[in-house]
């Protein structure tokens, strides 16, 4: 069941930003653990009573079903499977990192997704799938809204997963999402008539929220780009096939009692979602190693480490099940791993569709060297390409060898022309292999499960750090 906000008159209206520091938060550490049990249990009757007229065995075996879901180390297993089951074709990373956005509400600092494609590549279709997961009183989707609207909601869009499909013009105003995701909260004063006589009115609609949205168009307002996660639909005709061909042969959709039991495992991380999720020592090391050779990467590592948090939260049940809550929780090397193996790709396109000048250059090499069958590029056929001059070219490749996005093709001799190939392609997040040799602190092997593929993964240190037992 999907939630409308209908455009609501209320004359002039001007918005006001609050004051960061009274951005709401979740409730303190105090007590969290002593009132776990209590609050698990006043969420499971909700979800439960919610679900409809249900015998005691069917309630019991839908709360067994999510314990067991989130107790198994085989979470994103289940999650492929059920998300497979309710139509989704392709598009598999896309939805996972929707789930996690959508989980990501229930913490102090959401994450945000924009999907991007053309019209008709299923935008709407793919969100709506990690969404079907969600109980409909954690999503509220918007169809359309007028200035004023958001501000009748109160405390509806608290820790809520607020869906806008087509972002655009005809889909109405835009600034209020910006102001709950940047200010938490969304303060609005408006004119109204109270017994004849017209008196301003304060109305306030509560965040955090976490922002799903879709959109046809490649780049959106800066300010709402930089606070987005950006993921583009696979328009390729494998897709395409692929799309036609589930459409002849569909799989069963995912039962009432199957979803219920999702909506009840979401109940029960929401619980949970007051225990703080802390970062260890050793994510300093993963901070220094992430790639720095674009300026737009430093809006993309805060919602990488979000990401980490979230399947923090939602793993932590493999260590602590639904009856022993920690009082805190750690993300690890696993949750890292299957955060980077998530999000890596996705960054990764991000940066490569950025209108950052060093990477323009880089694709512009790229593509130059590929029409001649791999061979280095000159500042001659930059130049011409880019539609710049000698200098500006020269300028361009010189801060791309830099940012270590394209290399040095020739060895620099006296005369010699220099030339220029692209370096491998970037990553993002370095990679977790790698990354386990620079953390002394993690001696012993490392093992989950692809978040993609389901394929079970172990990582082993190889380097001997001085001191460490054999």
């Amino acid at each position: 069941m999907k939630t409308r906000i209908k455009s609501e008159s209320g004359g002039a209206a001007t918005s006001v930003a609050a004051e960061p520091d009274s951005t709401p938060k979740t409730k303190g550490n105090n007590g969290a653990v002593s009132n776990a049990a209590e609050s698990v249990s006043n969420d499971v009757s909700r979800n439960l009573s919610a679900i409809g007229e249900m015998t005691p065995e069917r309630k019991s075996q839908i709360e067994r079903g999510a314990r067991g879901l989130l107790e198994s180390s085989g979470i994103f297993k289940s999650l492929r499977r059920a998300l497979r089951r309710e139509r989704l074709v392709g598009e598999l990373r896309n939805a996972l990192v929707l789930y996690v956005v959508g989980l990501s509400a229930l913490l102090d600092r959401p994450l945000n997704a924009i999907v991007k494609g053309s019209s008709s590549a299923g935008k709407n279709h793919l969100v709506s799938r990690p969404l079907r997961l969600f109980p409909k009183e954690a999503v509220r989707e918007i169809t359309s809204s007028s200035k004023t609207a958001w501000n009748y909601g109160r405390d509806d869009f608290r820790h809520a997963i607020v869906y806008l499909q087509e972002r655009n013009d005809a889909a109405g105003a835009i600034h209020p999402v910006r102001l709950l995701i940047s200010e938490g909260r969304l303060i609005r004063t408006v004119t109204v008539n109270e017994g004849g006589i017209r008196v301003p009115k304060t109305f306030v609609a509560e965040g955090p929220i976490a922002s799903i949205s879709t959109t046809t168009r490649d780049r959106i307002e800066v300010d709402d780009e930089n606070r987005h996660i950006s993921l583009w639909m696979d328009e390729s005709r494998e897709q395409t096939r692929r799309i036609n061909e589930r459409y002849v042969s569909p799989q069963p959709r995912l039962t009432d009692d199957e979803l219920a039991t999702w909506h009840q495992a979401y109940a029960l991380i929401k619980a949970r979602a007051d225990v703080p999720v802390k970062l260890p020592d050793w994510f300093t090391i993963v901070a220094t190693n992430v790639f720095d050779g674009s300026v737009t990467s430093r809006r993309y590592f805060p919602n990488f480490v979000e990401g980490c948090r979230t399947i923090a939260l939602l793993r932590s049940f493999e260590k602590y099940p639904v009856d022993q809550p920690p009082r805190e929780i750690e993300v690890d090397f696993s949750d890292f791993a299957i955060a980077t193996m998530l999000f890596e790709e996705v960054f990764v396109e991000s940066l490569d569709r950025d209108g950052d000048e060093h990477l323009k250059t880089r694709m512009a090499v790229q593509e130059i060297s590929d029409e001649n069958k791999g061979a280095p590029v000159t500042a001659e056929q930059l130049a011409e390409r880019m539609s710049v001059s000698m200098d500006r070219a020269y300028r361009l490749l010189r801060d791309a060898v830099e940012a270590e996005l394209i290399k040095r093709a020739n060895e620099p001799e006296k005369g010699n022309a220099k030339t220029y190939l692209p370096a491998p392609r970037p990553r993002f997040i370095p990679d977790p292999a790698e990354m386990l040799e620079e953390i002394p602190e993690i001696t012993a092997p490392v093992e989950f499960i692809h978040p993609l593929t389901g394929e079970t993964i172990k990582l082993r240190r190889t380097k001997k750090q001085k001191g460490a037992i054999a």
